[in-house]
């Protein structure tokens, strides 16, 4: 018998998720994504990479404004399971209570620790070596449900957000795809939290994106992997804003916070102990280059300073 699952997700994310699930035999797939929004700085609607997946494979695709709209339709689906996966909307308890099996979540830590909806920047941020996938029980908390299994991975000194998201998608794809059937037969129980290690990941503020360079260089450099290539942690430079995307503590450097400095190895930056020697930036208006090679072109002087 083919297992019915409504699956939601909006990012690559779930798109990983999702192509997952739709490899596996006997399952119908109906799938449901935020509505299309508008993106960049001309507002450009575009469709979500879960929505563009469904269209591509030619899969059942809802994107409701509002979830209470789609109930009957979904009632009448039927699933056996609801699996979400970066979805980006709380469920209501009609919603948890539409499988015949489960409401499950693909989440991207090791719960309880970093519950909510940044939990892999906030694990690279704060310096976590390790991380994972937990596949939850959803409940109407945010993400305190009863966890069926977890899945560990490590997280290497320069991984930024973009590289260590597509290493969770992949860990959580597959997590999913080995407990379905033992979560079906009922021989794969949830176990509940430990809620004494509960922490909170919420989502970065716009005061946050913006570097403050009396912070320690290790926290300075945490902070633009936890946000690059997006959102994009950013400074100003001669009345321009700046993007870094990948950069590395200095520790032997004696600038100033704030002030540059060039050597045969490219920029540096001071910070409050220490210096970052930038990687790769992005100015504002222009492509993506190396540190090396903005560097190069904006023929730095003599005790210039980022904002």
């Amino acid at each position: 018998m083919s297992l019915r699952i409504l699956f939601m997700g909006t990012p690559e994310y779930g798109a990983v998720v999702l192509d997952g699930l739709a490899a596996m035999t006997d399952v119908i797939l109906r799938v449901v994504s935020q509505p299309d929004a508008p993106v960049g700085r001309g507002y450009r609607v575009v469709a979500s990479p879960v929505s563009r997946w469904a269209e591509e494979h030619g899969v059942d695709l809802d994107r409701p404004k509002t979830l209470k709209d789609m109930r009957a339709e979904w009632e009448a689906f039927e699933p056996d399971f609801v699996v979400t996966a970066a979805y980006g909307k709380i469920l209501a308890p009609w919603a948890l209570a539409l499988p015949r099996i489960a409401a499950l979540n693909v989440h991207a830590s090791l719960l309880p620790r970093w519950r909510g909806p940044n939990p892999i920047a906030w694990a690279i941020r704060t310096g976590d070596l390790r991380t994972g996938v937990s596949l939850m029980a959803m409940d109407s908390g945010v993400d305190t449900g009863k966890v069926y299994a977890r899945r560990e991975v490590s997280i290497e000194g320069d991984m930024d957000l973009g590289r260590l998201t597509e290493i969770l998608a992949i860990t959580g794809r597959d997590l999913l795809i080995d407990s379905l059937p033992a979560i079906t037969m009922g021989t794969l129980r949830p176990y509940p939290q430990d809620e004494l290690g509960a922490t909170s990941a919420p989502k970065f503020t716009r005061d946050e994106l913006r570097i403050a360079w009396d912070s320690d260089a290790l926290s300075i450099v945490r902070l633009i992997h936890s946000m690059a290539p997006s959102p994009a942690a950013y400074t100003m430079f001669r009345g321009k804003r700046l993007q870094i995307l990948s950069a590395k503590t200095e520790l032997s450097s004696r600038l100033l916070p704030g002030v540059l400095g060039l050597d045969r190895d490219g920029p540096m930056v001071g910070a409050l102990s220490g210096a970052l020697r930038i990687g790769v930036v992005k100015p504002e208006g222009k492509r993506t280059m190396s540190g090396i090679e903005w560097a190069r072109g904006i023929r730095l002087e003599k005790q210039e300073r980022f904002g």
